[in-house]
């Protein structure tokens, strides 16, 4: 079993990191905020274990440090489930991928890093965080404060974390909270290199990943009707894409589409993290379940329709003018925020996003796009 949803894991991080962060917390003194208009190169450590729409989302506090701090120093502290992602943020300096299974050997060698002058932790409820931001060496902590967690008690700064808020806004006050101005960026990554050739192709991503995956699913058959429809609409292929371990899902649904006479390419596990900003970009239109190739279609701003159930729409939604959301807004959505809450067996939410539903925001992107071209 891998690090991510890891349930052994998960009630280590919280029958062991509440009471050793609240223990460790006893013996904090809480810091100023330090200058840093002097400091030539200031080091900045940024948090992050999990996950890869998450990650994408800490782009943008990357480009927001830059702007105040063209010569600083940004180190990455991730985990194996989103190194692939901190390998291509733009702007950082150097990466740590901190190994859950080996926490001692891992907190050991994170005093290795060096003396930082800001250490910014976002993530929003892991305790394994707070014991990483307590173990570096760092003039300012700035993390945060969520109820029931009780994984604050060692940070200079505590900021509250909202589920009225988007992520990134939440992320953003961590910023405010270092001193660090806000500019107002969004992730970013667009490309000059088209890796395929030009061709009107659709990207369907159907594999949420991580924990929820049922409860932020759209059926396989709406899938198959979406992509009868788009072809006989506007001729075009369609491509599956997903990460190797959706590679034989992906492959049935692919041949399930071929054997109707519609143009299926099962792309799953065939491209790099890095090469499938290509890919997303020059889709004519992407769909995407609410999951990380959804935030990073909207990062690369190709026209994307999201669909969304269990999760929120405001805290978890596209940023991206480009980008439409399509839920079925019944009473008890959403019931996700954090990305592990739920406990519901019959996601009827996602059931009620109909092809129509979906078929009709694609129409409206197109049209603003001028069709297929």
């Amino acid at each position: 079993m891998g690090e991510r949803n890891n349930p052994l894991l998960k009630k280590l991080d919280k029958w062991v990191g509440c009471p050793l962060t609240f223990g460790l917390g006893l013996f904090h003194r809480d810091q100023p905020c330090p200058v840093l208009s002097g400091v030539q190169k200031p080091r900045i450590a940024l948090i992050k274990t999990a996950a890869v729409g998450d990650t994408i989302v800490l782009s943008a506090m990357v480009r927001e440090i830059r702007h105040t701090y063209p010569e600083a120093i940004i180190t990455v502290i991730c985990s194996k489930n989103n190194l692939a992602m901190v390998k291509i943020l733009p702007g950082i300096d150097a990466y740590y991928s901190f190994e859950m299974k080996k926490p001692l050997a891992s907190l050991h060698h994170i005093k290795s890093l060096g003396r930082f002058d800001l250490l910014l932790d976002f993530g929003p409820w892991p305790r394994i965080n707070s014991i990483i931001a307590w173990k570096a060496d760092a003039a300012f902590k700035v993390g945060f404060k969520r109820p029931d967690t009780h994984r604050h008690y060692i940070y200079d700064a505590k900021v509250i974390h909202s589920d009225k808020l988007h992520e990134i806004e939440n992320y953003r006050n961590i910023l405010r909270a270092a001193q660090i101005p806000i500019v107002g960026y969004i992730p970013d990554f667009r490309t000059e290199e088209q890796l395929r050739p030009q061709e009107n192709y659709v990207v369907f991503h159907l594999y949420p990943g991580g924990a929820m995956e049922m409860q932020r699913s759209w059926p396989n058959s709406r899938w198959l009707e979406l992509g009868k429809q788009l072809y006989r609409h506007y001729g075009t292929k369609i491509l599956f894409s997903g990460g190797p371990a959706d590679k034989e899902k992906a492959g049935i649904i692919t041949s399930q589409l071929q054997q109707n006479g519609v143009p299926a390419e099962n792309i799953a596990g065939m491209y790099s993290l890095k090469e499938m900003a290509s890919i997303l970009q020059y889709a004519k239109v992407v769909v995407s379940v609410n999951t990380g190739i959804m935030h990073y279609a909207a990062a690369v701003g190709v026209p994307l329709v999201a669909i969304h159930g269990a999760t929120s729409v405001a805290r978890w939604g596209p940023l991206s003018e480009h980008a439409v959301v399509v839920k079925s807004d019944i009473p008890c959505q959403p019931c996700i925020s954090l990305g592990f809450e739920s406990n519901c067996t019959n996601p009827v939410c996602m059931d009620k996003v109909t092809v129509d539903m979906v078929m009709d925001k694609v129409n409206h992107l197109l049209e603003d796009k001028n069709g297929f071209s």
